[in-house]
């Protein structure tokens, strides 16, 4: 096939991943769950402008349909980051509306009902409970922002109880199948949930009083509980890393004994960012399922009275959840072959897609495949990333042309990067680069080890693995090492900012709503990460001067390569200020740049324009550096020298 294909230079290729359909034609699927035999999902629609919408899906029937009318969108604020807005039970639907706040209830398809609204109140992770919704509650004053768990009575609208407050953050409050007793999760400052929580939990009445509360774990060691669920009405199961990986636990109610339900070096469990992760599920007795991470790799394991076996469901993106009928399951496929997919497993072991994230046909010989890659770091440790060759149906190549290399660093920083399916990176390697994409130290998905490495070191140990993956692509010869650009968003612009300052090896970078002042992001961010640095770069304020040290903008100055940056102006978790000082910075020592602000996006861009137009000029400011003219291009970037 290589005979057939047209030398041209990397960078300008035709593609079919164009910017309009990585980012108007594919859905965003979310939080898939099971209610007996209906599935339901959250889509995020692009071409709706960042809407999301819950879809349910019987079966039998195989009719899907929109569950919320326009204009609703399924979302919540909780922590900024959000998620665990909608639960569905017996047919009944709770959700929270992103753009208000406000929660409403749908009971067997009727019209949505208001059940409470208050411009001051946020609400999360939802489960029905009879005349009741018990949730998570955050409540937001002028200079105070509080967390409780609430219930909102269905039958009263706007009639609010607070069942448990005191401490900092609170997740995952479950109610046992008796409704006699509540458990859930807590925290305070200045840890993170990845880092240590609590499991609680109390006597609750029919008045909503609570009574004996007690810790069950998470006072004597540092651990961090997650997900925890009733399999009765005296046993919990629960996740925990007191072993090093976040692993399933049975507790006993009655004397509080932990026991470990099948110990393994993976993880089951992600960090707690988001509301309504899952990462197993009870099937029957002794019997769970559950996604179990290992070295970065996800399997989705069968436990079955403390024995793990592997079952094959393809690729699902999260734990797949039960149905009614048994060995029947649902997911949300995330192959690195295709487009996102909703499928299923019947009762028979047959596989069916429900719906794709994408109507687009693709070649799959246009289709990259991100290859996992373990290199050796310079402090002689190890670290992982997916290295994604270029690839393209038509083109190869110049003779004696190594392809420009894309370096992108993932957000978090305790977040986790994998090789499913991605248009975005999809639409770089189309075009002849290489894309290498970093699981640097800190990231998820390679124990709690791997995971705390970055204590105290961030801003050190990830720029370095981005730079050590980049030295052990050149030294096997797949890069160019003159045309090496980096990218990253939040966290990983941040790493990108410090990755130019510390290195000569990156000919430009692009840098999305990154932090470049780590002391105006202690002093300025949202409750949730207000005392975040404090593990990652040191107490705050008394060590004040390794912020100062460790923050892009001392440093600015030393940044010789042309960047490229992207800002939400109603971003509250790293404000637009941080990047109107690192613009002035580069005017002030002559270094080419770009700027693109978006006035109505915030932390994390949603919109189909927005998301277009940054793909196009990205492109466009690495084909002025790298020395391409990229393909099909519809607008020049704006580079100030």
């Amino acid at each position: 096939m290589t005979d057939l294909k047209t030398p041209q230079l990397c960078g300008s290729w035709v593609s079919s991943f164009t910017p309009q359909i990585v980012n108007g034609k594919n859905v965003i699927f979310s939080e898939l769950t099971t209610d007996h035999d209906d599935i339901y999902w959250l889509e995020r629609r692009p071409e709706e402008q960042g809407r999301t919408v819950l879809v349910k899906q019987n079966p039998t029937t195989t009719n899907i349909r929109d569950m919320i009318p326009h204009p609703f969108s399924v979302g919540t604020h909780v922590h900024e980051y959000g998620g665990g807005a909608y639960h569905v039970h017996h047919q009944q639907i709770v959700f929270s509306d992103k753009k208000t706040g406000s929660v409403w209830f749908i009971d067997k398809e009727q019209e949505p009902l208001l059940i409470f609204q208050d411009n001051n109140y946020r609400f999360a992770d939802f489960r029905i409970t009879g005349q009741f919704v018990i949730c998570v509650a955050e409540h937001h004053t002028q200079n105070n922002v509080e967390n409780y768990i609430v219930a909102l009575s269905l039958s009263n609208p706007q009639q609010l109880t607070i069942l448990v407050k005191g401490s900092d953050f609170y997740s995952f409050p479950r109610l046992s199948p008796d409704q006699n007793q509540l458990a859930w999760i807590e925290w305070d400052h200045p840890n993170m949930p990845w880092e240590a929580t609590r499991l609680c939990i109390a006597e609750i009445n029919q008045t909503l009083s609570l009574n004996h509360t007690k810790i069950i774990a998470g006072t004597e060691t540092q651990e961090s509980l997650i997900q925890p669920e009733w399999t009765s009405d005296h046993t919990l199961v629960v996740c925990s890393d007191r072993s090093g990986y976040w692993n399933l636990y049975q507790v006993s109610i009655n004397d509080s004994k932990i026991c470990t339900i099948a110990p393994m070096d993976a993880e089951i469990g992600l960090p707690a960012w988001v509301f309504g992760q899952q990462s197993w599920y009870p099937i029957q007795q002794n019997e769970f399922i559950a996604q179990a991470i290992t070295n970065g790799n996800a399997e989705t394991i069968l436990i079955r009275d403390g024995q793990p076996s592997k079952i094959d469901l393809n690729h699902p993106e999260a734990c797949p959840v039960p149905l009614k009928e048994k060995n029947s399951f649902a997911w949300i496929n995330h192959s690195s072959y295709h487009p996102a997919q909703i499928m299923m497993q019947d009762a028979n072991g047959k596989h069916h897609v429900l719906r794709s994230s994408s109507t687009v046909q693709l070649s799959p010989e246009d289709i990259s495949h991100g290859q996992l890659m373990t290199f050796p770091t310079q402090d002689h440790q190890e670290a992982h990333a997916f290295f994604y060759p270029p690839t393209n149906k038509n083109f190869c190549p110049n003779k004696d042309e190594l392809p420009p290399l894309l370096v992108l660093a993932h957000g978090g920083p305790t977040g986790q990067t994998t090789n499913g399916f991605s248009p975005r990176i999809q639409f770089w390697t189309s075009r002849g680069f290489a894309v290498v994409d970093v699981n640097y130290r800190g990231s998820t998905g390679f124990g709690k080890n791997y995971r705390e490495a970055l204590q105290k070191q961030w801003g050190i140990l990830d720029v370095q693995d981005c730079i050590d993956a980049c030295q052990y692509l050149i030294h096997q010869g797949k890069v160019d090492p003159k045309r090496i650009v980096i990218r990253g968003s939040s966290a990983g612009g941040f790493t990108v900012l410090t990755a130019l300052i510390q290195s000569p090896l990156f000919a430009a970078g692009s840098c999305l709503y990154g932090v470049g002042d780590l002391t105006a992001l202690a002093e300025e961010t949202h409750k949730f990460e207000a005392r975040y640095l404090d593990g990652l770069i040191g107490e705050y304020p008394k060590e004040k001067h390794i912020y100062h040290d460790r923050s892009p903008l001392t440093h600015i100055h030393k940044i010789q390569s042309p960047l490229i940056v992207f800002q939400g102006l109603k971003d509250q978790v790293v404000p637009p200020s941080q990047a109107e000082a690192i613009i002035q910075a580069l005017k002030e020592n002559h270094i080419p740049y770009a700027y693109y602000s978006f006035p109505e996006e915030g932390h994390g861009f949603r919109q189909e324009a927005t998301l277009t137009k940054i793909l196009e000029m990205e492109l466009s400011f690495f084909g002025k550096i790298l020395g391409f003219i990229p393909a099909n291009q519809s607008e020049e970037v704006i580079i100030h020298h």
